[in-house]
């Protein structure tokens, strides 16, 4: 039988999924209760959060899993030539006391965005000054990852994890047919732009068309390209395909923070699978997409 359940976690809608012969509640619940301690740890509206502490102390102990995601990120930072820095503080234009109250103002605050410059003693870390760390878009795909680990350890094996287009799928229906993604339309709201089938893989969708903004005359999006503190709205969809979710939601953040030309240099050097549709409406893809049925509709 297939249970559901979905729940608002991590400012987003987050749906398990699970097709078993036995009523898997604990742990669904197990899941959610996951992705919730995940969050009271790295919210930035929360004082009493660890994450919001190490930010006002720049000194502070932390969670085993807070120093994994803190070396994921240096990782990342390296990796993509320091385009993925979750030093760039979006609370500095938007959403700077809740994610629903859309209060945006453009300050001046000076950042310290050398990521590498942040030390980790066991578990203690240590910022610099002018360091401020904002993973509110780090770590939901860090608990995609964890949830994935999760269910597979209790020997799941058709199940899908869904918070809001960092996806998981690991199914087969009851037909033997593998599950079909969509990827929105940018260009026409409610409407899909193009299908695909995906087994046992992640699937990570970045946008700039949904959430951008202007102030003092200037357009901006929730992506900042660090290098330039500019916004990039040449790429308007991008969805790429990895085993984990955290690379392709990584790597999908920083593809819309460079150019296109930067971007396309960049996914040529990674064994991954991607599309990405431009403003102008053209499409790019990996010429191995036709093995996920993809299909424009």
């Amino acid at each position: 039988m297939q249970y559901t359940r979905e729940q608002y976690l991590m400012w987003t809608d987050v749906t398990v999924t699970i097709n078993a012969n036995v009523n898997p509640v604990d742990d669904i619940y197990n899941t959610f209760a996951l992705f919730y301690s995940l969050e009271k740890e790295f919210t930035r509206f929360s004082e009493k959060s660890d994450l919001s502490i190490l930010n006002k102390n720049k000194e502070y102990e932390v969670s085993n899993r807070f120093v994994k995601v803190l070396e994921l990120s240096k990782e990342l930072y390296n990796d993509t030539e320091k385009y993925f820095n979750p030093l760039i503080n979006i609370s500095n234009i938007w959403y700077s006391s809740d994610f629903w109250k859309w209060v945006f103002e453009k300050t001046d605050v000076v950042q310290n965005l050398e990521l590498d410059k942040i030390t980790i003693l066991w578990n203690f870390v240590c910022l610099k000054d002018g360091q401020k760390l904002d993973f509110g878009w780090v770590v939901k795909w860090y608990a995609v990852d964890l949830a994935t680990e999760y269910l597979k350890s209790k020997w799941y094996t058709d199940f899908i994890i869904n918070a809001w287009w960092d996806i998981y799928l690991s199914w087969n229906n009851k037909n033997g047919k593998t599950p079909v993604v969509a990827i929105d339309s940018p260009f026409n709201k409610d409407e899909i732009f193009a299908t695909l089938e995906l087994k046992d893989m992640s699937i990570s969708t970045s946008w700039t068309y949904k959430r951008k903004w202007n102030i003092e005359e200037k357009q901006y999006n929730h992506i900042l390209n660090p290098i330039s503190n500019t916004n990039n709205n040449e790429i308007i969809s991008i969805s790429i395909i990895h085993d984990k979710c955290y690379l392709a939601d990584a790597y999908a953040t920083t593809c819309i923070a460079m150019w296109i030309e930067k971007s396309l240099q960049f996914l040529s050097e990674k064994n991954i699978d991607w599309v990405i549709i431009w403003s102008d409406g053209k499409l790019y893809q990996t010429i191995w997409m036709s093995k996920y049925n993809f299909e424009i509709v």
